[in-house]
């Protein structure tokens, strides 16, 4: 086995992932066997090891070294120790139950002669500590405290006591005095050990209300004592008149700095009535921090962005959040990928806050949008959707749409994410020109629709349905279909199913409005249903579309042979496999083959879709920044209709009017819902019926101020197979009337004909069902009276 140098060498040499594999998983199996050896020396064991962290910096499992690591921290050499202090830290964690082995070894390397020893073993306490292993050995962390004058030590100590009060609370007690203690000691003037006495303040605040003990007040009235000394060391240290040796990159001491504002944050956020005294002083410092720190470092970024957290954490004066929103802005102008993403994700936090503030660096966050880093550019998107408003909605838009044509493969969970939140900005502003809008959606299918999702073209369906301009829906619908019918085009994608499919759905909908263009033909729009088909035979969504297409297209056209042609595209899928497919097949080929009276009558258009907008947080903060008559506020349902009837489902709110679910895009009517409507249509009763009387045994099921519903179920001899009969009598005069009834998934329903659609006052409608299937008969029935939805559910409990 050679060196970890040749190692890593012929891993990075690698020209194919397969061939790095093969050589991480030969050196793996052969660290793995020569670790078993007993008698293997100590040097090969570290070497060995070396390699172990190396592919666990690559991702592998290294579990099997984990004892190892033990060996080497037991052992008596120095480079031996460290190597096995590092390799536990970063193979071992708190749950795991080998590290109770640590405890003794900890225990000896705390109280070794040596600093630098004592040092890996603060180390590795911090890092790996439990909450029992906190509890057994912070008496040696004490004792450090206690009678050592080294100061490196005294510092490593107040890190690592932070890091068991945050596993136990209750040493909170023990370590608190110290703070206050070694911070007045003059002796202990030292960089490292404010740091280290900043780490332990700031777990005390953090933790000091997860436990509780009596002198908790007078712990923090000590603490708070601190806070000038620590006012006056940040005004110092950020005027320049530091020790000079700790100067990093033109920021002197910014490790520091940062320490001392995060600790006087925490006393904002956690006790502000003890910073109260110190508030004016502690603002005009941020402010003198946030104007003269230059930007022309990471060290120096570093101070800026904490002073723009502290500036946040609490309500400070509107020109202050103004600064810190103006240093943010700066910091996203630079060239470091670091320093704009961080930027970005805090003008994300804050642009609740400031969004006008926020606006004003518009131009920066634009340009993020094309940052190489995927990450960056995910921020910056996600920011421009907040900073989105009625005044810069179309430029901002107008730049999303010229990313989401730049865009490529490895961009397509941005393109998703600037999707769903487009429609749902166009949803939530309804004062949007609609022509605007579909002429977004429209060039966003276009570019990147081989990424969208199925729901959201039924979202561009919808905008395209409800758009009440029709001389631009039908130049949109022209463009769509002139587009898609263009053999030469290459403005489409071929695996642009988005595409595809509106184009589809645009010629079943809207053929009698490009029908009169001399581009459009009869025959060419009939031969793209069925190329749409051939091509997508196996893709039961791009199926769906095309049978409606082709049984709406049919009552469009005049040609009997390509009629005959679209009669053939539904009949070859009545034996497909997919059942969903094969029962739309079916149902289809009977409305082919009814009259044209009753086919057109069936086949209407489309009416005007009202969308349910889901109360998601993104669609409340859109719905907060616009005007309140721009935003469309719509109640969530607990249990949509008719598609979640399962089990005993608790009774919903009754319904506002005519709500249609959104994929009735793809498939107007249910199986169950198309097959009554059928039968009503074919069966609707002439001028001239009987009355129709309630039985006495029926039972009364519901009722409102326009009907009262009564049922009866008819005895059978199957407890699997039942007849209810459903009897509506009207309060008032009935125009129209129309019945949808569900029934859980367990069972299915078979409707007969509605006796009547319309009712005077006083009459009563019938209608039978049967129900096949085994369990109580539970039904959720939808009433469309005058264009009103009233729902409610009932459940059978008796077979009389």
């Amino acid at each position: 086995m050679g060196s970890l140098r040749n190692f890593i060498k012929d891993v990075r040499a690698s020209r194919t992932l397969a061939e790095e594999r093969a050589i991480v998983t030969k050196e793996s199996a052969r660290i793995r066997t020569r670790l078993k050896d007993d008698h293997i020396s100590s040097e090969r064991r570290k070497k060995y090891i070396q390699k172990l962290l190396y592919l666990y910096i690559l991702g592998e499992k290294t579990h099997f070294a984990q004892v190892e690591c033990i060996n080497l921290i037991a052992s008596e050499e120095f480079p031996d120790k460290r190597i096995g202090y590092l390799a536990a830290i970063l193979l071992l964690d708190e749950n795991q139950e080998l590290l109770t082995l640590l405890t003794n070894l900890l225990n000896n390397d705390l109280n070794h002669p040596s600093r630098y020893v004592v040092s890996l073993a603060m180390n590795a306490l911090g890092a790996l500590t439990s909450p029992e292993l906190a509890r057994d050995l912070y008496v040696d962390i004490k004792n450090i405290l206690d009678h050592s004058q080294d100061t490196l030590l005294i510092k490593k100590a107040l890190a690592c006591a932070a890091k068991l009060i945050s596993r136990d609370p209750s040493l909170l007690e023990i370590f608190a005095p110290y703070a206050s203690k070694i911070l007045f000691d003059k002796e202990m003037d030292n960089h490292g050990i404010i740091i280290g006495t900043n780490k332990l303040i700031q777990s005390i605040l953090i933790h000091s209300k997860s436990y509780e003990f009596d002198n908790l007040p007078e712990i923090i009235d000590k603490l708070s004592a601190l806070i000038p000394d620590m006012l006056a060391t940040l005004q110092h240290v950020n005027s320049g008149l530091s020790n000079l040796r700790y100067n990093v990159e033109g920021c002197l001491d910014p490790f520091l700095q940062v320490e001392l504002m995060t600790t006087l944050r925490l006393f904002l956020q956690h006790f502000p009535e003890k910073t109260e005294p110190y508030k004016n002083n502690y603002l005009d410092t941020l402010t003198h921090v946030a104007t003269y720190t230059p930007t022309s470092s990471n060290s120096c970024t570093s101070v800026l962005y904490e002073a723009v957290r502290t500036i946040f954490s609490f309500q400070a004066e509107h020109s202050l959040r103004v600064l810190g929103i103006n240093v943010l802005g700066t910091l996203v102008a630079q060239k470091d990928c670091n320093t704009k993403y961080v930027s970005l994700n805090a003008l994300l936090d804050v642009v609740s806050i400031e969004p006008q503030a926020v606006q004003r660096h518009r131009k920066f966050i634009s340009r993020c949008i094309f940052d190489p880093d995927v990450s960056i550019r995910k921020r910056a998107l996600e920011l421009t959707f907040g900073i989105l408003n009625p005044t810069n909605l179309k430029e901002l838009i107008s730049e999303i749409l010229v990313f989401l044509e730049k865009a490529e493969e490895n961009d397509r969970g941005l393109i998703l994410y600037c999707a769903d939140q487009l429609i749902m900005v166009f949803d939530m502003q309804e004062n949007i020109d609609d022509s605007w809008k579909l002429d977004v959606i429209v060039k966003i299918l276009k570019s990147v629709g081989q990424y969208i999702s199925v729901e959201k073209v039924t979202d561009a369906l919808i905008m395209i349905n409800n758009t009440s301009n029709l001389d631009h829906k039908k130049q949109v619908v022209s463009d769509i279909v002139n587009v898609a019918l263009e053999k030469t085009t290459s403005q489409v994608l071929d695996e642009n199913l988005a595409w595809r499919i509106v184009s589809v759905w645009c010629i079943g909908e809207y053929a009698d409005l490009i029908l009169g263009d001399s581009k459009f033909s009869e025959t060419s729009l009939t031969d793209y249903l069925y190329k749409s088909d051939s091509l997508h035979r196996d893709n039961s969504v791009v199926v769906s579309y095309v049978l409606m297409a082709a049984l709406k297209l049919s009552t469009k056209i005049d040609t009997k042979t390509l009629i005959k042609k679209l009669r053939e595209i539904i009949k070859s899928h009545t034996e497909n496999t997919n059942v969903m497919i094969q029962t739309k097949a079916v149902q289809y080929g009977i409305i082919f083959n009814e009259p044209p009276a009753v086919k057109t009558a069936l086949l209407e258009p489309m009416p005007i879709f009202e969308k349910k907008i889901p109360e998601t947080s993104a669609a409340k903060t859109i719905s907060q920044k616009y005007s309140a008559p721009a935003a469309k506020k719509v109640k969530k349902k607990e249990n949509d209709l008719l598609l979640d009837l399962l089990g005993d489902l608790s009774l919903p709110e009754p319904t506002t009017p005519s709500k249609i679910p959104d994929d009735l895009l793809a498939n107007p009517k249910s199986s169950a819902t198309l097959q009554q409507q059928n039968q009503n249509i074919l069966n609707t009763p002439t001028f001239t019926r009987n009355p129709i009387e309630i039985p006495p045994n029926s039972i009364s099921v519901h009722s409102s101020d326009t009907v009262e519903v009564f049922g009866r179920v008819e005895l059978t001899n199957s407890d699997q197979n039942r007849e209810i009969t459903l009897f509506l009598k009207a309060k008032k005069d009935i125009k129209t009337l129309q019945i949808l009834i569900a029934v859980p998934k367990s069972q299915r329903a078979e409707f007969g004909p509605l006796s009547s659609h319309m009712l005077s006052s006083g009459e009563v409608a019938r209608q039978s069902l049967k129900i096949y299937g085994p369990g109580s008969i539970k039904l959720r029935v939808k009433l469309n009276i005058n264009s009103i939805a009233d729902q409610f559910d009932y459940k059978f409990e008796n077979r009389t």
